[in-house]
């Protein structure tokens, strides 16, 4: 009866095992299998019984998977392995297989138990497990936020690359172990903030200083999270979370510079229209009263240097007006290229032998639609700034040229809206730097760090004005001692139309010195549609004769004294008796009172540098209807 208990309860254990158990003999033969076994092979165990596991598995899978294990495990040891079978309820599932030897009473090794576990569920999970940890590490990886596990103390035991990359650690060096106290600028902050970790578990601490491995201080958005033993409650460790908050910051101040140097603009723009206002009628007064004293020498000076003050101040206003964005630009379509090119020769007439010039032109076609006078004082003002840098020592003068995508000014400017391309102008030097309470100010109006009487402070202001007229954008990057880097960004032009300023073509004789911006004048003239003979020097008189039928219809002369100023000019036209109107472009401390083209009244208008397109396209017109 006993007999009959145990092995009634052996064949129900047996059988209502969640394993697939068999007794294979030695010639590969199933001699016995449980119910689990033949459920998962949908079979009788009449047909399983006493066929060859080939036949119920194949002769591939037996050969490939079974085979050789079963002859390990005849040799007297216990085989364990993972592997994957087709069975005809499920189809392709994972298995872990286990043989037993089972010896007679002899010991000879007659048969062989199989355990047979179906642990699909299970590497189904643990491949979830692979692939999310795999995703972990790649979210950890690529998100650039900064994520360290600590000690309690700040001891690092973990840190992700991003971490390694905003605290400047270039070099690759193994942080962990090191404390992240360290880095903090003031340590006793990072203690304060564990301490705020007893009543709350996570928090979030805003604009956090830190020192990089370069010993550059950044600033940072900091979260922390406690992780606690769930017995003790005792922390276990904590969990940081670090974000870099130098470009909102960047951000942030280029907003507050925008709108500081808006109200700046606003508020300079109205005086200098009010000034200019009130030295047009000092102008006008003076003017009448050299024309009645001008038979009494001391007056006449007198009322000549109070002239050349106000045409200076006129200056002066004209250049707050150009930084307030409130004087219109002139603009045709520009090769930038080529007013960059003159701005650099005229740098490199001045023959500095320190100085070496770099050039860099990714992109020599590109254009923009601006005023070429305007945009060369741009560069030229730039080019200059950089060379004063370095006049104490060698340096290098770098110069790029590019076309970026908008996004990358969107990233620069925080601005929402952007053209679609930016052609790029980068000034770079090697020169003395600014801090960064200098660059926050370079742009304003009368701030400069020239000593007294060097600089007007207005150079950076009016580029600034100029730029934001044409919805460009300028950025600077300086480090004390290293040099400095300004960044032009210009729309790109890609479709223009020619702006005609006259129904006929006009003849203009340009006569100048060998002057960069009078060069740029007559091509931009020729661009607006007139016929421009350009000439400096003597050849360019040998041009006009009074016995030329093709006299030119205007006749713009540049006075230079060192090629032919106007006291020779005047005589030669009055000489050959030429009878063409002259505009006369001269410098600010040029004694009018004296000037025989203005008294003589062979110049019709007088125009001081720098001269505009805009201006002396009015000039023209004016001319051409006297």
């Amino acid at each position: 009866m006993e007999k009959y208990i145990d092995n009634h309860l052996y064949d129900h254990l047996v059988n209502n095992s969640r394993s697939m158990l068999s007794v294979i003999s030695r010639n590969y033969r199933y001699e016995k299998v449980n119910n689990t076994f033949c459920r998962i092979q949908n079979r009788s165990s009449g047909s399983i019984i006493g066929k060859t596991l080939s036949d119920i598995w194949g002769e591939e899978t037996f050969h490939s998977k079974i085979k050789n294990n079963i002859d390990i495990c005849l040799k007297g040891n216990i085989v364990r392995y993972e592997a994957d079978f087709e069975v005809p309820l499920y189809g392709k599932r994972f298995f872990e297989v286990v043989f037993s030897p089972l010896a007679d009473d002899s010991g000879e090794i007659t048969h062989l138990l199989a355990e047979t576990i179906d642990i699909t569920d299970l590497k189904v999970s643990q491949k979830t497990i692979r692939e999310m940890e795999e995703e972990f590490k790649r979210l950890e990886t690529s998100i650039p936020i900064g994520l360290i596990r600590c000690k309690p103390d700040g001891t690092i035991l973990h840190y992700n690359s991003s971490f390694s990359k905003i605290i400047e650690n270039d070099e690759r060096e193994n942080l962990e172990g090191l404390n992240l106290k360290d880095f903090y600028k003031e340590k006793a902050l990072f203690d304060l903030q564990i301490f705020h970790f007893e009543n709350e578990k996570m928090r979030t601490f805003l604009r956090v200083p830190l020192i990089t491995c370069k010993g550059k201080e950044i600033w940072c958005r900091i979260s922390r999270y406690i992780v606690t033993n769930k017995d003790t409650n005792l922390p276990l460790y904590i969990d940081f979370a670090l974000e870099d908050s130098s470009r909102e910051i960047m951000l942030e101040n280029r907003l507050l510079q925008a709108k500081k140097l808006e109200t700046i603009g606003s508020l300079a723009g109205g005086i200098a229209h009010d000034f200019n206002n009130i030295l047009s009628s000092v102008f006008g007064y003076s003017e009448m009263l050299l024309d009645e004293v001008k038979n009494n020498q001391p007056a006449a000076e007198m009322t000549a240097r109070i002239i050349k003050a106000i045409l200076k101040a006129k200056d002066l206003t004209n250049q707050l007006l150009t930084f307030s964005r409130q004087v219109e630009q002139e603009k045709i379509p520009v090769r930038v290229k080529e007013i960059l090119e003159e701005a650099i020769g005229l740098i490199e007439s001045l023959r500095l032998p320190e100085l070496k010039i770099d050039k860099i032109y990714r992109e020599s076609d590109a254009v923009v639609y601006a005023d070429p006078t305007q945009l060369f004082r741009v560069f030229l003002n730039l080019l200059t700034n950089a060379v004063e840098s370095m006049k104490d020592s060698s340096g290098t003068l770098t110069v790029t040229l590019d076309i970026v995508n908008g996004e990358i000014v969107k990233k620069e400017s925080g601005k929402s809206i952007v053209a679609d391309d930016y052609i790029l102008i980068s000034i770079g030097d090697t020169g003395t730097g600014m801090e960064e309470s200098v660059m926050s100010r370079i742009f304003e109006p009368y701030f400069t760090t020239k000593k007294i009487g060097k600089g007007s402070g207005l150079g950076l202001s009016v580029v600034y004005g100029i730029i934001s007229e044409l919805d460009g954008e300028i950025t600077v990057k300086s480090e004390k001692n290293k040099g400095s880097v300004f960044s032009v960004y210009l729309p790109v032009s890609y479709e223009y139309t020619k702006d005609m300023t006259v129904s006929d073509q006009k003849r203009i004789l340009y006569l100048s010195g060998d002057c960069h911006e009078s060069r740029i004048l007559s091509s931009a003239l020729n661009k607006r549609g007139f016929i421009i003979d350009y000439k400096t020097g003597m050849e360019g008189l040998a041009k006009i004769d009074g016995k030329n039928n093709a006299l030119p219809d205007i006749l713009i002369f540049t006075n230079d004294p060192d090629n032919i100023d106007s006291d020779f000019f005047y005589d030669y036209i009055r000489e050959k008796n030429i009878n063409v109107p002259v505009i006369l472009i001269t410098d600010y401390d040029h004694d009018l009172s004296k000037e025989k083209l203005i008294n003589s009244g062979i110049a019709r208008n007088v125009l001081f540098k720098p001269v505009s397109l805009k201006e002396l396209l009015s000039a023209i017109q004016l001319t051409l209807n006297k």
